[in-house]
């Protein structure tokens, strides 16, 4: 069996747990700061979720580093009307798409219908060719399971 090994990551922990317990087979929260998670593909591939407390661009970059070479790729949430949340994944963003060769997924967390573009977000988001933006609900399990699939996707198209 095979392994992939998936971060989420937000500024509200809340929302990278109940994503993580939408879409996972099994969860255990490790403490309030990192919740991991199991989904079953099939019978050669699980992935392995982990829910990380949002990176602060500071201090850690070394851990980041340390991770990215294992992680396939990640999801990175944010509230959708949020101007706060927005402005925080957008450095994220930029620094996981500018320092590591990976795959990013930016999941605008929004219950049901989405609301009008703020004006905080006209500046958009620096997501490249590795990269994508979608819409969930995080307490959703098909809206949640379709970013997974949306992630797994461009890792198999970067592949290609």
């Amino acid at each position: 069996m095979r392994i992939g090994e998936i971060a989420v990551v937000a500024p509200h922990p809340d929302d990278k747990k109940q994503f993580i317990q939408s879409c996972a087979d099994s969860v255990n929260a490790v403490n309030e700061q990192i919740t991991f998670g199991e989904y079953t593909i099939n019978d050669e591939l699980v992935l392995h979720l982990y829910g990380i407390v949002f990176p602060d661009m500071g201090e850690s970059d070394l851990s980041w580093d340390l991770i990215s070479s294992k992680i396939l790729g990640y999801i990175v949430l944010f509230r959708w009307g949020d101007a706060d949340s927005f402005r925080k994944i957008q450095r994220v963003t930029d620094y996981f798409t500018s320092q590591f060769d990976t795959t990013v997924v930016v999941a605008a967390h929004t219950a049901k219908k989405r609301p009008a573009l703020p004006k905080a977000f006209a500046e958009g988001l620096p997501v490249d060719k590795n990269g994508s933006f979608t819409f969930c609900d995080v307490t959703d399990p098909v809206s949640t399971k379709k970013v997974l699939l949306s992630l797994v996707n461009q890792i198999i198209d970067s592949i290609e």
